[in-house]
This record gives C-alpha cells, structure tokens and sequence, in this order.
C-alpha cells in the first residue's frame, strides 16, 4: 500500500477564492487553502515543490477560466520542469487545444447525477450526458484521473454506481480515486448525514468486480475523525493501491508502506 503525502504537490487557484457556482456542498471553501497565482512566484522561491495542482473557481459553465495569461504561465512552469495535475472541471475543446502538451494529468470529477449537477453544482444548464462527453473529450487528449464523489446528493450513494458502470466500459481507466463528501460550516451540508461505512463497502466491492484491473485509490476530500479510520480500514482491507493521508491508527500493523509526496493523481 502507498501512503501519500502531497507536500511536494503546491495547490494553486488562479482564480484567487473567487468561484461563480458557489456549490451547496463547497460555497468555495477548499480555494482558501490554495495558493492564489500572486502568490505563487514567492512560494515556488522555496525550491520545495515537484509538481502543481492547477485549479481554482469555476464560471457558471462549470469551467476553470483559464485565461491566455494563465495559460503561458503553466508553459513557463513546465519548461521548469514542474509536473501539472489540472482539476479543471468541465471544458471545451478549443481550451483543450490550447493546453496540448501540458497536462502531466487531469483529475476529473465524474458526476453522472442530474439532481446533483443542476441543484447542488447549479449547472442548471448541464445533465450527466455533458459529463460523460466531456470525460471522453478529455481523455482523447490527456491522461485522467476519474474521480467518483461519494454521497454528494446529501449523503445518499445512489448514482456512483452508474459511475462505475460507465467507466467499466473498455478501455477502463488505469486509476480510479474515490473521494467522500465532507461537511463544511455554513453550507447546507454541515449537518449531512455521512454515507454509510456498509454503503462504501457495498459500492467498492460492486467496483472491485466491475473493474478488476483498475487501481483504486482514496482521496484527499473526506471527514477526519472515527468515520476516517473506518473508511481507511475499509480500503486496506480492500487492497486499495493507494490512500492520501491515511488515518495513523488504520496503517499501524501495515507493513512496507511506501510513501509518495505529491499528488494521488500523478501515482
């Protein structure tokens, strides 16, 4: 099992804490603990980081903005030989043609969950068709990391099987990374009842015969606490590849652990 740690993985949002979707789940609460672009001449002065999280706000199209300016500032940084994990949520094709080359990855949240895409995301305009054309339009051109959210329609696993189902079709991806929903104060889903560790269990081994040769990681994005140390239990005994800060307590009788220090996606 490789226990990941992504210190050497520098989180950056070219959007500042500005996000147009304001997410029912998110009310863009994770952008505060990334860097904002300003910033980022200052911290890459630290020679410290290996590779950078691209990411940031979405526009009400549920599109990173990434800007011309943005854009050749991601070229300066490949030249620099830093790896880039874009989380650009969804994009058009004459974005994608613009960013050829440098994507050392694409972490990509697979939302097949209409409820969810239009009254949680807000992306009235959208459905899960838009994801899953966009998944493909992606993939065409980048290495991707599909990642399933679990309990994103408050706390119920429902559609996350229609997400394994669609990303068992040949060619299956190389990785899949779970991550759980996790509830932030003052959104509506502070006070959200978690899935259950027995629902987890039901839909990964659901996903372990559907996908044999896939390897599962689990994600940055879920609750700390006991719910932490079940659901990090859960993936050991599963033969996850991979876990990103797991609970001390659920690794302790692991035995050659190795670790990795930047981003799940770019294992």
């Amino acid at each position: 099992m490789i226990s990941v740690k992504p210190i050497r993985t520098l989180p950056l949002s070219i959007t500042g804490e500005w996000c147009a979707l304001q997410c029912d789940h998110c009310k863009a609460h994770f952008l505060k603990n990334m860097t904002n672009i300003d910033h980022l001449s200052k911290k890459l002065e630290l020679n410290y980081f290996k590779s950078i999280l691209v990411s940031g706000g979405y526009n009400k199209k549920g599109y990173l903005p990434l800007s011309k300016s943005s854009i050749n500032l991601m070229k300066k940084l490949k030249e620099s030989g830093y790896k880039l994990n874009f989380h650009m949520g969804l994009i058009d094709e004459k974005t994608i043609k613009h960013l050829i080359s440098l994507p050392d990855m694409v972490s990509y949240d697979l939302m097949l969950d209409d409820f969810v895409i239009k009254n949680i995301f807000h992306l009235k305009d959208k459905n899960s068709n838009d994801f899953k054309e966009e998944y493909f339009m992606i993939k065409e051109y980048f290495p991707i990391s599909p990642h399933i959210l679990m309990g994103a329609n408050y706390g119920k696993i429902e559609k996350e099987y229609e997400e394994i189902d669609f990303l068992s079709k040949d060619p299956t991806p190389e990785k899949i990374i779970f991550i759980v929903i996790t509830p932030i104060q003052n959104t509506s889903f502070q006070e959200i009842s978690l899935p259950s560790i027995k629902e987890v269990e039901e839909l990964w081994n659901y996903a372990k015969k559907k996908l044999p040769n896939t390897k599962f990681y689990l994600g940055c994005v879920r609750p700390n606490g006991n719910y932490r140390y079940e659901l990090d239990s859960l993936a050991i005994d599963l033969n996850f590849h991979a876990i990103v800060n797991p609970h001390p307590e659920a690794i302790k009788s692991q035995n050659n652990i190795k670790i990795f220090e930047e981003c799940c996606a770019l294992l």
